[in-house]
């Protein structure tokens, strides 16, 4: 029995439905965008609540980022950039807007605007924050 069946969905390109090419796609896009930021000195990565402090202190560490007492909750810290976080956030714009032009080569001006429209609707269908990610897949059972 096959796990399911994408014949309605194909476009000649295959038996790959929209869900199995966005996660193709995704992966790929993130794998290769992670590679472009390497040589920054920084990492894409899917962060938990229980990692982010280790995050926070790898960007404090790195220069990037300062804690200061929040005004608003006495019991937390607010989190600043830096002049060099900030020079560092113009550096990965740069990049994904390169990468971006790389991944949507393919594609027309009118293409990519559709393409754009049509996945925020599937994101904010699904719920999903329109900055934030969603973090590293779930490892499958028995891996």
């Amino acid at each position: 029995m096959p796990l399911m069946d994408n014949s309605a969905a194909s476009d000649g390109d295959g038996d790959a439905g929209l869900a199995f090419l966005l996660v193709q796609i995704g992966f790929h896009a993130a794998r290769q965008f992670g590679d472009l930021l390497a040589p920054l000195g920084i990492e894409m990565i899917g962060v938990n609540a229980t990692r982010m402090v280790f995050l926070v202190d790898e960007l404090e560490r790195l220069g990037l980022v300062e804690r200061r007492r929040n005004p608003a909750d006495r019991r937390s810290h607010a989190l600043y950039l830096t002049d060099e976080g900030t020079a560092m956030l113009a550096r990965v714009k740069a990049v994904a807007a390169q990468h971006e032009a790389r991944i949507a080569a393919g594609l027309t001006d009118d293409d990519r605007v559709q393409a754009i429209r049509l996945l925020r609707r599937i994101a904010r269908e699904q719920g999903l924050a329109a900055r934030g990610l969603p973090g590293a897949p779930a490892a499958m059972p028995g891996n």
